[in-house]
């Protein structure tokens, strides 16, 4: 009697009151350089192009360009981009609270958290398919020797959402075999394993070596080149893998050490709590992606992967959850319901971007496309508002974060567009050429939230312009 209430009252009902959490948020949220830049492509790139060159030059797999082009078809436009988000994750909260073996507070809190609730769903990016596909993945693990196709199915729409994701369905396929071979039997047990699920490994073999030819990025990649030049990022990497973006997010810097040791301390004392109860399959699922993030890639919202790779840790065994482990889930769910309120609170009252206010002064000063010189990637946000392809996306292929413009080039342009980073390191030159060009200024302020403090990419836009 109980479970018939719950699954014909509770679930609906905490379901709805989810959704219109997160449509209220939505609603208010516009989307930044980043969100406007994978729209771009959707709508102006053709498939044959994405395949073969634009996720070449963005190094990410396209299911998210295909999940936005599909929407675009069905006539959602740029200002409900947050659907794109919001429609899958609310399917993956139904799976996780139909299916997932945790407590029932657990299945109702956990989509409440940071992650889950605003960072890869009111920002409208190819995280926002993590939680869906790792749920699937977890749900198709459970009956994986029934029916293993189902698995690697899951596996490949995994592997689709972004480079982490990739990493992740690689490490759940040799979990899948370390945790399903007869270790007794040594390496005939291996042996016997691949040879009963060969054609469901050949298929996944097939798809990491698609996946690598088609996302790997090429050399002269300028967006590669940028952090190439980064003197020591690496250790930063490693430094803010180690300290930051579960519970604590703060900058490298004397001023936030105690913010620092909090998280050096909590993500080493789970990783032991973890390795110490899972043991190999812990470190299998676990090490791709910390040493790809500290060697290749690594931003604060990256961290979401751990929480994505403990939970399928979490699906597969939760027997093994200690109490130890529980405190330490503890501090983690506490933390992120925080940030989630202040993350809400924040873009419902200010400005996560600034793009629609940049479009809407150009209008109104009657400047054009073609007369507008982008400096910086953050002004692709405004992109979108214009109905032509003459705004469109940014080519990693050709520039940095930054363009390396002529000054002439730039002067006969009514006006120029550049970030809050750009015009820091290059205030000088900035009013060198006010005055060449005879430009006046407007500053359009906006600042992201994560965490702590705010550490997202500052995203407050500096129009030079001219009457």
């Amino acid at each position: 009697m109980q479970k018939r209430i719950e699954e014909k009252i509770l679930t609906p009902l905490y379901i709805l009151c989810w959704l219109g959490l997160v449509l209220w948020i939505g609603i208010n949220h516009e989307p930044f350089a980043d969100e406007a830049q994978a729209y771009l492509i959707a709508h102006d790139a053709s498939v044959w192009d994405i395949i073969t060159k634009v996720s070449r030059t963005e190094g990410t797999p396209a299911l998210w360009y295909f999940w936005l082009k599909f929407l675009i078809f069905c006539g959602v436009d740029y200002s409900k981009l947050y659907m794109a988000s919001i429609i899958p994750n609310i399917v993956a909260v139904y799976l996780f609270i139909s299916k997932a073996p945790f407590p029932k507070y657990i299945k109702y809190i956990f989509p409440l958290t940071y992650f889950v609730l605003y960072q890869y769903n009111i920002v409208a990016r190819n995280y926002s398919l993590l939680f869906l596909m790792t749920t699937f993945a977890a749900i198709c693990f459970e009956n994986r020797k029934k029916h293993p196709y189902r698995l690697v199915l899951s596996l490949l729409l995994l592997g689709s959402v972004s480079s982490h994701a990739f990493l992740l369905s690689c490490s759940i396929v040799l979990f899948w075999i370390y945790k399903d071979a007869d270790k007794e039997e040594g390496i005939k047990g291996y042996r016997a394993f691949i040879e009963k699920n060969i054609k469901a490994l050949g298929i996944f073999i097939i798809f990491i070596v698609l996946s690598v030819l088609y996302v790997y990025p090429e050399t002269e990649n300028q967006y590669l080149q940028n952090y190439q030049m980064l003197e020591g990022y690496r250790v930063r990497n490693i430094l803010s893998i180690l300290s930051s973006g579960l519970i604590t997010s703060s900058k490298l810097a004397p001023e936030n050490l105690w913010y620092i040791y909090i998280g050096l301390f909590y993500f080493i004392g789970m990783s032991y709590l973890l390795s110490k109860e899972y043991g190999v399959k812990f470190w299998i699922l676990w090490l791709p992606n910390l040493l790809f993030m500290c060697l290749v890639k690594y931003k604060l919202w990256h961290a979401g992967i751990f929480i994505m790779t403990a939970l399928f840790i979490f699906w597969t065994e939760p027997n093994k959850i200690n109490i130890k482990l529980k405190l330490g889930l503890g501090i983690l769910i506490i933390t992120e319901l925080i940030w989630s309120v202040a993350g809400g609170i924040k873009d419902i009252n200010g400005k996560y971007a600034v793009s629609e206010d940049v479009y809407a002064f150009l209008q109104k000063e009657k400047i054009s496309p073609q007369e507008i010189e982008q400096i910086s990637f953050n002004s692709v946000g405004m992109n979108p508002y214009y109905l032509d392809k003459s705004m469109s996306y940014w080519d990693w292929s050709k520039y940095g974060f930054v363009k390396k413009s002529d000054i002439n080039q730039l002067i006969s342009k009514k006006a120029i567009i550049l970030n809050k980073e750009l015009y820091i390191y290059s205030k000088e030159k900035i009013k060198e050429l006010q005055q060449l060009g005879n430009y006046q200024m407007k500053t359009f302020s906006s600042q992201h939230f994560f965490g702590l403090q705010d550490m997202s990419q500052d995203e407050t836009l500096y129009v030079l312009y001219r009457k």
